[in-house]
């Protein structure tokens, strides 16, 4: 992709996103659900913008069938994460946000209309957080969570926080493990240019945790990490060959 041919794609992005996210916010403050269809449908013509070809493979059933789930992002690489986990989980389905990011033009703004957990860091605050996405979840909600702190620089696992998976005990809720292949090597860490190029997203097999315990949060996370090790290092000896 030529600079300028870049530039344009660029130019284009941002011009369609204003008027694009308006519409998708004043449908939703209406129609919650058609409202975030229109908002995620410019996620998946920014990809296709940018040439970055997405395949969804799902190791359960159906993708429709997954509801009640915590989709728990084992690997973050890069800045496309969000946008490629947003147009691949089913509906209805929120995030958790600190109050910080709902300041963003737009992005933020849309996340109060379609009613995404914003934490403040208070205390009671967060357990009344934690309290609605439990309710969300045991209502058949689906919430996209990255079970790391932070992006990888070099595609090594960094520790993974427990919090996910408490609240997937405390919820009963199921937790379907997520891998996603090839977005690093479309925008890198610390990088801003875009390349073209093939990207998976992966639903392992669910995870149930019926009968759990906050007892039993240090085995599952061990479970998650030991999962991702095994994935990522097959889909490393696939990449060599």
């Amino acid at each position: 992709m030529t600079l300028i041919s870049y530039l344009l794609r660029c130019t284009i992005a941002g011009l369609s996103l204003v008027p694009w996210y308006l519409l998708g916010m004043l449908v939703g403050l209406v129609d919650q659900k058609n409202g975030l269809r229109i908002f995620l449908s410019w996620n998946r013509f920014f990809l296709k913008l940018f040439r970055i070809e997405l395949s969804v493979h799902n190791e359960n059933h159906s993708t429709e069938s997954l509801n009640g789930c915590v989709f728990t992002l084992l690997n973050q690489t890069s800045l496309l994460d969000s946008a490629i986990g947003a147009t691949s989980i089913p509906l209805p389905w929120r995030g958790i946000v600190n109050i910080e990011f709902t300041l963003i033009p737009f992005f933020g703004w849309a996340m109060w209309i379609f009613c995404w957990v914003i934490i403040r860091q208070w205390p009671k605050q967060a357990k009344r957080a934690m309290q609605q996405v439990k309710s969300f979840l045991q209502s058949g909600g689906n919430l996209w969570i990255s079970i790391e702190g932070r992006r990888s620089i070099d595609g090594s696992l960094s520790p993974y926080k427990k919090g996910p998976i408490i609240l997937a005990i405390q919820a009963q809720a199921k937790i379907v493990p997520v891998l996603i292949h090839g977005a690093s090597n479309c925008l890198p860490h610390g990088k801003w240019r875009i390349s073209p190029g093939r990207v998976t997203i992966r639903f392992l097999e669910v995870i149930s945790t019926d009968n759990m315990q906050y007892e039993d949060r240090d085995k599952l996370v061990n479970t998650l990490r030991t999962l991702a090790k095994k994935e990522l290092g097959q889909q490393s000896k696939k990449s060599a060959i």
